[in-house]
Formats: C-alpha cells, sequence, structure tokens
C-alpha cells in the first residue's frame, strides 16, 4: 500500500466553490468553466470550478502543495473564453512563470500573472502534480475512467511535508483588476470587464434617480390633490352659508 501524509488541519487552507472529497485521495479536478458535483466522482480529494487564470490557479496550487496526497490535477469541463484558465494551467505546469514577470509562460490568457505565491511554491506544485488535459470533456463515465486510471498508479504522497502559503484577500483580489507593465497589449478582456462594470454602475445610477424623480413627481402630485381636497372642505361652509 502507497505511503500518505496526514493533511494539516482545516484542508483545504483557501476558501474557494469547490468540494472536498478523500483528502488522502491521488487525484484532483478542476472543472474550468464547468460545474460539477462530487457524488458523481467518488474517490477525489477535491473538486472544483476555476474561472480565473491568475487568483483560480493560485488558489488550486495553494491547495494542492499543502496536500502531498495529491499527484495529478484533471483540467477538464469548459474552458473559460478569454481568460482560458484551463489552458494557463497546463502551460504553467509544462513551462513554469517568468521569473522577472511572473507571467506564465507559453499561454494566452488574458492576465496569466502569479504574483501572490511565490516561485519556490509554483515550482513544488510543478513537482508535485501531474497535470491530466482533459479540456471540454464534462461526461462523469470519461472523468471516473480517468481517475480510476490514475488512482491504480498513485506513486503515493509527495515525499515533502505539506507547504503552507498564506495568501492575503485584499492582494488577491487586487490582482484582478491590475495591468501589470510587463503585459503585452494584445489582450484587452481586463480592459473590457472593468468597462461593463462601469457602464453597470451607471446604469444602476440612472435607474435610481429616475425612481428617485417618479417618486418625486408622484409625491408632488399627491401633495397637489391633497391641498385642492382641503381647500374644498375649508369652503363648504362658505358655499352653504351664501346659499
Amino acid at each position: 500500500m502507497v505511503e500518505k501524509k496526514e493533511v494539516p488541519a482545516g484542508w483545504p487552507l483557501l476558501t474557494g466553490d469547490y468540494e472536498v472529497g478523500d483528502p488522502e485521495s491521488c487525484v484532483a479536478v478542476s472543472s474550468t468553466g464547468s460545474y460539477f458535483h462530487i457524488e458523481h466522482l467518488p474517490g477525489i480529494a477535491i473538486q472544483g470550478p476555476d474561472k480565473t487564470e491568475n487568483i483560480g490557479l493560485e488558489k488550486i496550487m495553494t491547495n494542492v502543495i499543502s496536500n502531498p496526497n495529491i499527484r495529478f490535477l484533471i483540467i477538464a469541463g469548459a474552458e473559460v473564453p478569454g481568460h482560458i484558465s484551463g489552458g494557463a494551467m497546463l502551460a504553467l505546469r509544462q513551462n513554469g512563470i517568468d521569473p522577472e514577470s511572473h507571467k506564465i509562460i507559453g499561454t494566452k490568457a488574458a492576465i496569466p500573472f502569479i504574483e501572490n505565491l511565490p516561485r519556490e511554491a509554483v515550482e513544488r506544485f510543478r513537482k508535485q502534480v501531474e497535470v491530466i488535459d482533459m479540456l471540454g470533456v464534462e461526461d462523469y463515465g470519461k472523468l471516473m475512467a480517468k481517475v480510476k486510471e490514475l488512482k491504480a498508479k498513485d506513486p503515493g504522497a509527495y515525499p515533502e511535508d505539506p507547504m503552507i502559503v498564506k495568501i492575503a484577500v485584499e492582494e488577491a483580489a487586487a490582482v484582478v483588476l491590475k495591468m501589470p507593465l510587463a503585459m503585452p497589449a494584445a489582450p484587452f478582456m481586463a480592459v473590457i470587464d472593468r468597462a461593463a462594470e462601469e457602464i453597470k454602475y451607471k446604469t444602476q445610477l440612472i435607474a435610481r434617480d429616475q425612481k428617485l424623480t417618479s417618486g418625486l413627481s408622484m409625491n408632488g402630485l399627491l401633495g397637489l390633490i391633497a391641498g385642492l381636497i382641503s381647500a374644498f372642505i375649508f369652503l363648504i361652509p362658505l358655499i352653504l352659508g351664501v346659499i
């Protein structure tokens, strides 16, 4: 029987949109832009989507290197347009990152910069796991066949102890918005995303102003009607006296 290691208390260490199975399993699954359910993938350590090529990859790597039992990472499901998070992970495993720019080498993803993990953590990830390319596959039968195949050749836990790396939430959130100086001019997805958010925000402001204006108009109309009614009631005794 292959050797397993005890995982740190509270593993996975980073929160996210994932489901946890058997922490001693050698297989993890990233569904990229799709959503799987772990009850259909029995025997795996963890599974969940990965929508971004920076923070998403950092979270996956952090949770993987803190569990030496994980030796295989299956990249499956639908690719995320623009972000290309699945392709970015495959490129990271194969090529690593540029030591100066922190850019994943050999990917066309929009913002493929790993800025919140030390290079040692990235290299540990690349040594610990084999990344399996099943991009586009959503069929549970095919996925489980691969899981069983990988579990049959489980090499045992990675010989080194769990590597614990903390990512500050504030720093990680900033990566989505920051446009590194080393970024090539070609990818415009981040700019488009920000513009879309600004349009959404301004649309909400306009809608709010319209509601406010409508409310004020309605209040003014109601006030006018109430004034006329009050005046009529006040004048009734005078009118009756004249009659």
